[in-house]
């Protein structure tokens, strides 16, 4: 599947889809079975858009929920390197132990 660059891009598309069927429809070169076919493709089309905008804004908010909590400093495991940058393991570096 196509990622979404913009929400411009699908919008722009649901609005050039719209003018065309508006325009097959207006034309009445269509019998009433073509249209309802035409409008039913619209249908699946704009849903399909509307379902690609809500997961575009949803992994944004996501996205920026998700950089806030990464601020937060965890503690290493005992044998993850320090982060102190000494090059030793977090338990013989600057583990404090509880006492």
């Amino acid at each position: 599947m196509k990622k979404i660059k913009s929400p411009w891009y699908a919008l722009t598309w649901l609005i050039i889809w719209t003018v065309a069927i508006a325009w097959f429809v207006s034309s009445q070169m269509f019998n009433a079975t073509e249209i309802i076919g035409l409008i039913a493709v619209w249908l699946v089309f704009s849903g399909v858009t509307v379902y690609l905008l809500v997961k575009y804004f949803l992994a944004n908010r996501n996205a920026q929920r998700g950089a806030s909590s990464q601020k937060k400093r965890a503690t290493p495991s005992l044998n993850g390197p320090c982060p102190c940058g000494s090059g030793l393991k977090y338990k013989r570096c600057c583990y404090q132990r509880p006492s």
